[in-house]
């Protein structure tokens, strides 16, 4: 048999040993041997031979063949060994996710065994994309009943990977029963592309000229602010100010629903752009509302 150039820390790399790995190609490049060939033809030492051949038939690398006091190990074939890996995988993770759902289980008890949050909790500055990411997913999969956003620049999803993240967050909030409602604000913007896609009946869009201000409210208990509220792109300047007050999130919710009324729905939008008024907007919204009605 040709000789097998492989690179061993691929495969230790998948949780399989050095030596493991070494006996296992030699198998695959010689075929049946014995501990002593093996020994030979790799330099593991004699004594540790036949505990590793032990392990490896137990995870699945190889067979055994007993001939009177004689043993002979033939390799078991890559796909039979990449699936056992896989379900061995599969076992771990699965026995991780249980430890894991007692371990933090227990901790969110001892999170949440006082009534009385610590003062310095309540106000909490957060800077850079990845931590506001954080705290944005952990209030949506803690909220209950109601999200309202103000939407403009800086956007800290800054990748497709953590916008399919809060996508999927939304998501699974629309199905607790949660309300979303989002106004979006043009000018600020620009050229940012925004999908105007509802996820379902209680996702709902509008859109206003400008906002005065980045906003999360969650039901009307926590917010999310953005500073500065200047429509600043650079989110190496930009951070999130964190507040866990209602009698605060009542006065931005008061804000938010006056906003919401002259807002106008995303059905009126071409593209990014729309003619502002009193008297268009207020001709616009209406025959939308009627034709809604229909």
């Amino acid at each position: 048999m040709a000789r097998l150039e492989f690179n061993l820390k691929e495969l230790t790399e998948l949780g399989i040993s050095e030596r493991e790995a070494k006996l296992y190609l030699t198998m695959l490049e010689y075929g049946e041997v014995n501990a002593s060939d093996l020994h030979r033809l790799t330099g593991v030492h004699r004594s540790k031979v036949y505990s590793i051949l032990s392990r490896m038939v137990v995870h699945g690398l190889c067979n055994e063949r007993i001939e009177g006091r004689n043993r002979f190990f033939t390799a078991l074939s890559p796909k039979t060994v990449k699936d056992s890996l896989l379900r061995q995988w599969e076992s771990d993770r699965a026995e991780k996710e249980d430890k894991a759902d007692e371990i933090f289980d227990k901790l969110e008890e001892a999170f949440h065994a006082t009534d009385e949050t610590p003062p310095l909790n309540r106000v909490e500055l957060i800077r850079n994309a990845n931590n506001i990411h954080n705290k944005y997913m952990q209030l949506i999969e803690e909220c209950q009943e109601e999200i309202l956003a103000y939407v403009k620049p800086p956007i800290a999803a800054t990748t497709k990977k953590v916008q399919q993240m809060q996508v999927d967050a939304q998501e699974r909030a629309l199905e607790r029963g949660v309300y979303n409602r989002t106004i979006f604000s043009l000018k600020d913007l620009g050229d940012i592309k925004i999908e105007w896609v509802q996820l379902d009946e209680r996702d709902q869009m509008r859109v206003v000229e400008k906002l005065p201000i980045k906003m999360f409210i969650f039901d009307t208990k926590k917010a999310l602010l953005g500073i500065p509220s200047s429509a600043d792109t650079n989110t190496k300047n930009f951070f999130i100010l964190f507040v866990d007050d209602p009698g605060f999130c009542q006065v931005l919710k008061e804000s938010f629903e006056k906003v919401w009324e002259r807002a106008l729905p995303v059905e009126a939008l071409q593209g990014n752009s729309i003619q502002w008024g009193k008297e268009q907007e207020q001709n616009q919204l209406e025959t939308i509302m009627n034709g809604n009605k229909k």
